[in-house]
């Protein structure tokens, strides 16, 4: 745990204010002088709080000394200088870096070496001036999704360069940064290193995302870090936690991080482990979420192989997200020696247009790793910029692999590395307020379903739409006019069938940026011309009928020789085959159709037994439900008995 004890008492004891030091605090006037003879003062009166007042207070490196908060008020802001002889010069004490092929120096605008009880707090802002540094466009547009808000890669000012990481602590003890906001680091925007103790609370780091290196949080030989309730944004990792200190790795591992109920935005790395020669050990990730990341969470015991690289090991990932990642978890194996053991991720929703990559050597690669509870939900293409071409081809399976995989275990993982039963589900129309009020029971036994809407798409539509996404679930098109397709393609013919009921939907949820990649013929009648055509359109999947299986009977009266559901093989086929079926053929659930529900759980159980696939749909879902609807005790009992029996409930989204 990090203790604080020291530090809040000499806070508490004296307010130092950086204006009776001299700051003026005008954003023209270079306050650096004033600002550290506050922190001095400070520290020799045995520690106290520096308090930067509303005002922008132009400064270069700010050194903290023992027992010393700094504190930036609201409406205050410490900027950097763009002046080079303002900052700290590179070699100004050993453990200091910086990248000649980076283009990045040493200076920091504030700095912690071999001190103890130093915090950052308030709700002011450290302001890096990072845009200032580089020319207003961007040096290159980098493919996506790495840096896909453009790249800004090379100071303008080639010679010097640019400062480093604008918050740098070396060698330091109970460091506390909270509350604030760090915005526009001209590189890294912090840099711990062989440092113990450090407690980051609701810190808000805002980058420049088109700035390279920008990472957010650089962890490194550190130990004993809490970090919760922040929000990152950056064009580079989110996290990096590093074993890099050539000088001190050996003996200071990286260890005992807790991560937790944190939002981390960024072009490359959610979180990456890894780099240098050292050993990172014993972290905990829980509830956060990461978007549009190029890599969830992933891991890179080399950044080049050398003779001895990181040993990665007992990590724990826990209900976590990745929203629209390219890859939601990735290992780099590299041939050195070096390590990856004992990580485990459990109950992690995972949104992605390409599986976990798990790749290494002979020499190092996954060890004693396991999915637990976790999904993967397959994306076409990312929202931002709309590039369908990166990435191709694409797999919807969960995880791929070069090199070894005896290593990694798979426990009730969707869609799944092995077939497994699966229950395909999806409700029609424009039943759109039900499908609402039923996501908490989808979201209770963790199953996704697919909603085909019909119907002209208003923005109320849209964002509901939307919502019932961010649950992890995929939206359809059933059709503007609801249409039939048979007897639609016999009259016009099926090109005007889509332009007429699909492409008016598709290009109004395309600008509404919510991926569709399936269609669900109306009445599920259909044509092998249509169906040519949709594939050719870039859907993966459309829905047709079972021709008398449970049939709609007007007169209420079940066809003579109606066998149970759960018997005729027909209506299941294995699981095995769901990659490569593009038409999905349902059984409709509901009064009108003569559902016995016992008879659906039984379809279930046999999927469980058998390893097979069964397509069910349905309409609305309310407690009071007649006709073509679902019962929300049925849905209830369905998925019950979906969650008991290890059959995945996906929609059509998911499949692999």
């Amino acid at each position: 745990m990090v203790m604080m004890t020291a530090c809040a008492t000499a806070a508490a004891a004296k307010d130092f204010n950086v204006r009776d030091y001299g700051a003026k605090g005008d954003g023209a006037t270079k306050d650096t002088t004033a600002v550290q003879r506050t922190v001095d003062a400070a520290h020799e009166a045995g520690g106290g709080r520096v308090v930067v007042p509303a005002g922008t207070y132009l400064s270069g490196t700010v050194w903290l000394r023992d027992g010393v908060e700094l504190h930036l008020a609201k409406g205050a802001t410490l900027k950097g200088s763009t002046d080079r002889a303002d900052y700290n010069a590179n070699d100004c004490f050993p453990e200091n870096f910086w990248s000649d092929g980076e283009e990045w120096s040493g200076g920091h605008l504030v700095v912690a070496y071999k001190v103890s009880d130093v915090a950052i707090t308030g709700e002011g802002v450290l302001d890096g001036s990072g845009p200032e540094f580089f020319a207003a466009e961007c040096d290159e547009d980098s493919h996506f999704p790495y840096y896909k808000y453009g790249l800004k890669l090379h100071p303008l000012d080639r010679d010097w360069f640019r400062p480093g990481p604008m918050v740098a602590m070396f060698l330091a003890k109970n460091i506390r940064l909270e509350g604030v906001t760090l915005r526009h680091t001209p590189c890294w925007t912090t840099h711990f290193r062989c440092c113990d103790g450090l407690d980051v609370r609701n810190v808000t780091i805002d980058a420049d995302r088109t700035i390279a290196n920008s990472d957010g949080l650089s962890i490194d030989c550190t130990r004993n870090v809490t970090v919760s309730d922040c929000t990152i944004k950056v064009g580079d990792d989110g996290f990096a936690i590093r074993a890099s200190c050539k000088i001190h790795a050996a003996y200071h591992p990286c260890e005992n991080i807790r991560i937790s109920n944190c939002d981390i935005w960024t072009c490359c790395w959610g979180i990456r482990f890894g780099v240098g020669t050292g050993t990172i050990r014993d972290v905990v990730v829980d509830n956060c979420r990461f978007h549009e990341s190029a890599n969830g969470i992933g891991f890179t015991p080399a950044w080049v192989a050398e003779g001895k690289n990181v040993y990665i090991e007992d990590i724990r990932v826990t209900n976590c997200t990745m929203l629209e990642c390219a890859y939601p978890v990735r290992f780099d194996g590299p041939k050195a020696d070096a390590r990856m053991r004992g990580i485990l991720f459990e109950n992690c929703r995972m949104e992605s247009i390409a599986p976990c990559r798990i790749d290494g050597t002979d020499e190092c690669h996954a060890e004693d790793v396991v999915f637990k509870n976790c999904s993967r939900r397959h994306l076409e293409y990312f929202t931002r910029r709309n590039n369908r071409k990166w990435g191709n081809p694409r797999s919807h399976k969960f995880a791929a692999f070069t090199g070894p995989s005896d290593g990694v275990r798979f426990e009730k993982c969707r869609p799944s590395v092995e077939p497994v039963g699966t229950l395909v589900l999806s409700f029609d129309d424009r039943n759109i307020e039900d499908w609402k009020n039923a996501l908490p029971i989808f979201d209770k036994y963790d199953a996704h379903v697919t909603f085909f809407v019909c119907g002209p798409i208003d923005g109320d539509v849209i964002k509901t739409l939307k919502e019932l996404h961010e649950h992890g679930h995929s939206i359809g098109l059933h059709g503007l006019n609801h249409a039939n397709a048979d007897a639609m393609i016999a009259e016009k013919g099926v090109v005007r069938y889509y332009e007429e009921e699909i492409e008016p939907q598709r290009e109004r949820l395309r600008v509404a940026w919510l991926p569709v990649t399936s269609f669900a013929y109306p009445n599920c009648r259909r044509t092998d011309e249509s169906d040519a055509l949709f594939r050719e359109k870039g859907f993966a999947h459309v829905r047709g009928g079972h021709k008398g299986v449970a049939p709609y009977d007007p007169k209420g009266e079940k066809q003579e020789g109606l066998k149970p559901i759960h018997t005729v093989d027909r209506a299941f086929f294995p699981a095995a085959e769901l990659d490569s079926r593009f038409r999905l053929d349902t059984v409709i659930a509901g009064e009108a159709y003569h559902t016995d529900i016992e008879d659906i759980l039984k379809c279930i159980r046999r999927c469980a037994e058998r390893k097979e696939a069964f397509v069910l749909a349905s309409h609305g879902i309310s407690s009071d439900a007649k006709g073509i609807n679902m019962k929300t005790e049925w849905l209830e009992r369905i998925l019950a008995t979906a969650s008991e029996c290890g059959v995945a409930v996906v929609g059509f989204d998911e499949l692999q």
